[in-house]
């Protein structure tokens, strides 16, 4: 069928499907581009919904943890965003839940990439899904915000900021301390 098409474009002699082909294949090829653009965005803002799945699931699965062994559970859990390397923050925080709809900070670390900084204060009230858990228990929230550029602009190379966070109860313990050491 295609190989047929392009024969007899190349016998057309009278110049109308040339340029009927001339009006047309811009049209076309930016829509081509624009289709792979808004994949790879799509695609992008899955790896970053798995990769808060993946550090909130990897961290409720402790008892207690060090700095060390949540730096190593985050940048394991960064390793899903491969293979977009741009600039990519995650974070987990251990929320005390104290009402149907709100919680306080106990601990929280954020992970840049290449070092551990402090991340949400301790004592913040977060706003949680209504009934996510019973008042006194605690969950472990996952966080990530990536910073997309799309790999061909199409009238605009603006970043878009990627974010999503997931909400998971710790698995072994009530609460999971973070020691200092």
């Amino acid at each position: 069928m295609l190989k047929g098409g392009l024969g007899r474009l190349a016998k057309c002699r009278s110049g109308v499907a040339v340029v009927e082909f001339a009006f047309a294949m811009p049209l076309l090829f930016t829509m081509y581009v624009g289709a792979f653009v808004l994949s790879d965005e799509i695609s992008c803002s899955r790896k970053v919904t798995i990769t808060a799945h993946s550090v909130a699931d990897l961290t409720s699965r402790y008892a207690s943890l060090t700095p060390a062994g949540l730096q190593s559970v985050m940048a394991a859990s960064a390793q899903v965003m491969n293979p977009y390397s741009g600039p990519t923050t995650v974070r987990v925080s251990e929320i005390l839940v104290t009402s149907s709809t709100s919680g306080v900070v106990v601990w929280s670390q954020s992970y840049n990439g290449s070092s551990m900084v402090t991340g949400l204060a301790t004592n913040l009230v977060v706003t949680l899904p209504a009934n996510m858990a019973a008042t006194g228990t605690y969950l472990v929230l996952g966080e990530v915000t990536y910073t997309y550029q799309p790999v061909i602009g199409l009238g605009s190379n603006a970043a878009i900021t990627l974010y999503d966070k997931t909400f998971m109860n710790p698995r072994n313990s009530n609460a999971i301390p973070l020691s200092s050491s």
